[in-house]
């Protein structure tokens, strides 16, 4: 059985987004999309 790991510090501003503080699942979400997380942009600056 695999634990998701949750990451307390999650900049996600997203009002109820399901995936707050799942990476993994943020990032498929996203790069599908052709988009950057929060978390890559913020990397960015």
């Amino acid at each position: 059985m695999s634990e998701k790991k949750i990451n307390p510090d999650c900049p996600c501003t997203w009002p109820g987004c399901p995936r707050h503080g799942d990476c993994q699942a943020c990032k498929s979400y996203h790069h599908a999309r052709g988009e950057k997380t929060t978390c890559e942009k913020k990397q960015a600056t």
